[in-house]
């Protein structure tokens, strides 16, 4: 399988003349000698050039906290893959502090935020345990991932942030923060376990929300549905509770109040991210562009598993011979798919 994710890099390079592709790999028995291999992010991205594209690899062991210090592209292989037993190219705390930074397919069973004043930042199909924060972001772009803490953003200093088909798992109170009118916030899934009075929306400034769904399983009433900031707008919005509570409105226009989404395909009434549920809508919910609303609207692909656009994916792997003696070969047949363009 080395051999397989080697010939992908490879194959991308054909096609970046003028960027390096780098490899980081910690599993054990990994031959870093190659020029482009390493064992550790820390040393891969000292080695990387502004412009450089890293592949992190799954591994069992964490690649743990690290600072992007270069203009570089991140990849992963897919925050849920369905082979190397599911795992994912995880980091724990990932500090952003450059510009021109995209990060797709890992995981982060922690944070992802910049330090600073940044711009051009991309974070998508990654699964992150804790926060995304891009205060002080200028072009910024969170889309396609599964946020399970929330998004921390400045109502002053963030701006041109895009928010769109995001899975927000279990959100707790303020935990959407520092929203503005140049706040991009559509077609994601909000679910929150809250409290009756309690608000998931923290000092949002003249923000205009469309074509989200935001689903309680708990007291939550809707009658605060920010706290503090300006009058947020939401437009064609589902909300709805499965702990029965009554919402009160929304404010906007063309909004679905109080409206089961009637999920595809869901344990009971419980909406909590799993890969193998089905979360397209048959309420006939339509948003303001007239799709469905919620992660698939406007004919976005939300990959479930987090496989990055530009790269294929492994789906089989037969070892042929699983027996051999030293220096012959072992044979392998593998079956990967092309990755689908959003």
């Amino acid at each position: 399988m080395k051999k397989f994710i080697l010939g992908i890099a490879l194959l991308v390079v054909s096609f970046t003349n003028a960027q390096n592709i780098l490899i980081v790999d910690n599993n054990t028995n990994v031959d870093t000698t190659p020029s482009h291999m390493y064992n550790s992010f820390t040393s891969a991205i000292a080695a990387a050039a502004n412009g450089d594209i890293i592949y992190v690899q799954p591994s069992i062991t964490s690649y743990g906290n690290v600072t992007i210090n270069k203009e570089v592209t991140i990849y992963g292989l897919g925050h849920t893959p369905e082979l190397n037993a599911g795992r994912s190219a995880t980091f724990n705390i990932v500090t952003i502090a450059a510009n021109n930074v995209k990060i797709s397919g890992v995981a982060s069973t922690n944070s992802i935020s910049t330090n600073a004043t940044r711009s051009n930042i991309t974070v998508e199909k990654s699964l992150i345990a804790n926060t995304i924060g891009m205060s002080g972001v200028t072009n910024g772009v969170i889309q396609g991932n599964v946020i399970k803490g929330g998004i921390t953003l400045n109502a002053t200093t963030s701006t041109n942030i895009t928010v769109t088909h995001n899975f927000l798992d279990g959100i707790g109170i303020y935990s959407l923060n520092g929203f503005n009118s140049s706040t991009i916030f559509n077609n994601n899934i909000v679910t929150s376990a809250i409290t009756a009075n309690s608000s998931f929306l923290s000092t949002p400034i003249d923000l205009v929300a469309q074509n989200n769904i935001f689903i309680f399983t708990s007291t939550f009433n809707g009658t605060n549905w920010q706290y503090n900031g300006t009058p947020t707008t939401y437009n064609n919005c589902i909300s709805y509770s499965y702990n029965g509570t009554t919402l009160a409105p929304l404010t906007g226009t063309g909004n679905f109040d109080n409206t089961n989404p009637q999920f595809v395909s869901i344990p009971g009434t419980n909406p909590a991210f799993l890969v193998n549920n089905n979360y397209n809508i048959g309420s006939g919910s339509l948003g303001t562009d007239g799709n469905d609303v919620g992660l698939f609207n406007g004919g976005y692909d939300f990959d479930m598993r987090g496989y990055p656009t530009p790269l294929p994916y492994l789906e089989e792997m037969t070892i042929i011979n699983n027996v051999v003696q030293a220096g012959e070969n072992l044979n392998i047949n593998l079956k990967a798919n092309a990755n689908k363009t959003n």
